[in-house]
């Protein structure tokens, strides 16, 4: 077993150099950039920057870190119209952003670029005592079903499971049969996966690492997902366009690693500017994301700037007592995880408001203790919490069962509220 591991692991470096993506190479550089002093490093950045000299969203050209701040923010509809109008040749491979926002982007890479977001990959897993080639079991939608993407995945050592529907059972026994050195894949199905290891009984051996992506994850999950799989688990953020931002290191804060990457928030909002970026221009790039950052003491991974809090989507962050009346929705999943440790409990939730004071939660199970324990519990939590008067009545309906939840990539609140317009 070892060797076929071995011989797999040795076949997918092996399908990088065959696609010349130095990924090695740029996994150094990635090593050099982080080592150095920050001055230095921010010198080197503004070096990279003045060489590429990138468009901002008015298309003027920038030449130095010092300018970015000034910059104004680009959207996504900046970005298709500057992709559109430019006379660049198309690079040799592209990705396409989902579309969660609304608004679903095309993105250009050249064989530079592919191979430095990998190295920056490589670096945050070997951290981690992981290799990228090694055995990948790919917690993702179904896969697809074509010979280019079963070669694909053949090639780079990796399978895809979707333990969900009908089948869950049976493809998270293949999972478990096939023996992966690490789990990658939305946060969502990962702890499907997790609830069925633990119904069957099954002994998941040889998993180094669970790594949870595109969505939030609570800590009460993280520890379920964690005894599952008798294995750590790392939050990941990252983005189509930029793929990995932030990674965990093993004291649980959530760094930025990507060197290349000059990360700020403006009004909570998360810009992203890229100083190597050649195929296109992306200056103060709003990925539609909020989070909060702040400056870690701690050095064993990337730049000593964190993700403290991850809050997703800015269009999905308020919750409304009244119109004038608001809170960040990050109250509900603080709420939601406090109960799960409490009560040993572990499930999927989203909450969707449609009126003022008014909250729908869609558990995809019963809570042990009854949907009526879980109501009353909440509802005085959230008092606590919000510091609420007595004359203020929350309304809370539940729901079980995970239809809302089916889509592969969903965020734990939804703001359905119609807000009346003033004359």
């Amino acid at each position: 077993m070892k060797a076929l591991f071995f011989f797999r692991y040795v076949l997918a470096r092996l399908t990088y150099l065959v696609l010349r993506l130095p990924v090695a190479r740029f996994q150094a550089e990635v090593e050099d950039l982080w080592g150095l002093e920050p001055n230095e490093r921010l010198q080197r950045l503004s070096c990279i920057l003045n060489k590429n000299q990138p468009k901002d969203a008015q298309g003027v050209a920038v030449h130095s870190l010092s300018e970015v701040p000034d910059r104004p923010p680009m959207s996504k509809a900046d970005l298709r119209a500057m992709s559109a109008a430019s006379s660049t040749v198309a690079s040799g491979f592209s990705r396409h952003t989902a579309g969660t926002t609304g608004e679903p982007t095309h993105i250009s890479l050249t064989r530079t670029e592919l191979a430095q977001m990998l190295a920056v990959r490589a670096y945050c897993y070997n951290k981690h005592g992981l290799k990228l080639g090694q055995r990948e079991a790919r917690v993702w939608g179904r896969a697809a079903n074509t010979l280019t993407a079963k070669i694909r995945d053949f090639l780079l050592n990796r399978r895809v499971f979707y333990p969900a529907e009908s089948d869950a059972e049976d493809a998270v026994e293949k999972l478990v049969k096939w023996h992966p050195e690490y789990l990658y894949g939305y946060t969502s199905l990962i702890l499907e996966a997790a609830q069925i290891v633990k119904k069957k009984g099954l002994k998941p051996s040889g998993v180094k690492a669970v790594i949870c992506t595109a969505e939030s994850i609570l800590p009460s999950q993280k520890k379920y997902i964690s005894n599952a799989f008798n294995a750590p688990v790392l939050e990941e953020y990252g983005s189509t366009e930029f793929d990995i931002i932030a990674f965990e290191c093993k004291s649980g804060h959530l760094h930025l690693v990507n060197p290349w990457l000059w990360v700020e928030t403006r009004n909570g909002e998360a810009l992203i500017s890229d100083v190597s970026r050649a195929s296109q221009s992306l200056i103060r790039y709003g990925l539609g994301d909020s989070f909060i950052m702040s400056v870690s003491e701690c050095r064993s991974l990337g730049s000593q700037w964190v993700i403290k809090e991850l809050h997703g989507r800015t269009m999905n962050q308020f919750a409304y007592l009244n119109p004038a009346e608001k809170f960040h929705a990050v109250v509900f999943a603080r709420a939601v995880d406090a109960y799960m440790s409490l009560f040993g409990d572990c499930f999927r939730f989203m909450v969707r408001q449609t009126n003022y004071c008014g909250f729908d939660f869609y558990l995809s199970e019963t809570p042990s203790q009854g949907s009526e324990h879980f109501k009353a519990w909440l509802g005085l939590e959230l008092r606590k919490k919000l510091a609420l008067d007595d004359d203020v009545e929350l309304e809370f309906n539940i729901f079980t069962g995970d239809q809302l939840m089916k889509k592969s990539k969903y965020t734990y609140f939804l703001q359905d509220l119609i807000f009346e317009r003033s004359v």
